[in-house]
């Protein structure tokens, strides 16, 4: 058995498929910790896996976007503290591979000190972060760092990416979902969802904080005339008392996605990568409305494949309205959602990610430096 030591951000959806992965890793009987920010230790503990922070990165204030403090993002990705950080846990949890998360690099640099094989988890889609914008945004050459890894995990469905050559060690492994089964919603939930009436669609917009109480009144507003009932959720980034809720819709504080989207018509998403590729998984189409960052990227891909609609941020309510009913009564959308949960599912939900991990930690040495 191996000793993994994860180690990642709080960058929203980049940690589920982390956490999933951990689990199922230490099901196995490796032992398995992760190194994260603050706000990551709840999750990754629940999840069974052993948590450290960093020291040396100070808690992210919950009311600030990464996008207006990125210095202090990319000094925690990248910076010498973070790998001196990443080296002493891995000394004393004595790993044997680390599984880094694709844009720190810090956990890189620190994998060649302690001479241990590297895992990479690539959570935005991967060709877009390989040739477009990850190394402006890292200030490194993302081939060459994805180069260092001994087995590079890009969390999407084959098929869903912009089609390419994938290198040597690379693979398409879908969402890694948890390594048993979901649990259902809470009870009132799940009540509510098994009522006959109108279709259910399910509103979500990250768990980290953007430009939520700002976009949701006017997309409820949007949905409001409509034959649905909405489910929304916040991730845990505002207090449901902070939104009007119409009629028609229901608001939660924070519910995993895998646990309600196949119970559901649909998806309004801002299409982080995870969400996206948790409705694939559950075979619910969606319709995207992104809000930043990379989500523009993948939103277009998921109405090139077919798999839901892409709006503009800036979208008048009727043109919201028309792709959320054009998406619950087209049924071209569900079946080609369908045809991506059928090949995550070929690959698991997660169990290819967790065979490639053991792969590679059973046939790497260890070559201190």
């Amino acid at each position: 058995m191996s000793r993994l030591l994860f180690v990642s951000w709080d960058g929203g959806g980049n940690t589920p498929s982390a956490y999933h992965l951990g689990a199922r890793l230490a099901g196995r009987g490796h032992a398995v910790a992760m190194m994260g920010w603050r706000a990551m230790a709840g999750p990754a503990r629940a999840a069974g896996l052993g948590f450290t922070e960093y020291p040396s990165v100070p808690p992210w204030p919950p009311d600030l976007r990464h996008e207006d403090g990125w210095a202090q993002v990319q000094s925690a990705l990248c910076g010498r503290a973070t790998e001196d950080d990443i080296v002493g846990e891995g000394r004393a949890f004595d790993a044997d591979a680390l599984v880094v998360d694709c844009m720190l690099t810090a956990g890189y640099a620190a994998a060649r000190r302690l001479g241990v094989p590297v895992v990479s988890l690539v959570h935005p889609l991967y060709v877009p972060f390989v040739h477009q914008w990850g190394s402006q945004v890292l200030g490194v050459e993302i081939g060459d760092l994805l180069g260092q890894a001994g087995c590079v995990l890009a969390l999407q469905p084959p098929g869903l990416d912009v089609p390419t050559e994938l290198p040597s060690g690379t693979a398409y492994v879908g969402a890694v979902l948890r390594h048993d089964s979901p649990q259902p919603p809470p009870q009132p939930t799940l009540e509510l969802l098994n009522t006959p009436g109108d279709p259910w669609v399910v509103l979500s917009l990250s768990t980290t904080l953007q430009g939520q109480r700002e976009a949701l009144p006017g997309l409820l507003a949007s949905l409001a005339p409509l034959p649905i009932r909405v489910l929304l959720t916040l991730g845990g980034v505002l207090n449901p008392s902070s939104l009007t809720a119409p009629d028609n819709a229901t608001v939660r504080a924070s519910i995993p996605h895998e646990q309600l989207l196949p119970r559901v018509a649909a998806l309004i998403t801002h299409a982080g990568m995870s969400s996206v590729a948790t409705s694939l998984a559950s075979g619910t189409p969606m319709v995207c409305i992104p809000q930043g960052r990379d989500q523009p990227l993948n939103a277009a891909r998921v109405e090139m494949v077919g798999a839901g609609l892409h709006l503009a941020p800036d979208s008048p309510a009727g043109e919201i309205a028309a792709a959320v009913m054009t998406v619950l009564t087209d049924s071209r959308f569900r079946s080609v959602a369908a045809g991506f949960a059928d090949r995550t599912a070929s690959l698991g939900n997660g169990r290819h990610a967790a065979d490639l991990v053991e792969q590679l930690t059973l046939s790497s040495p260890v070559v201190p430096t």
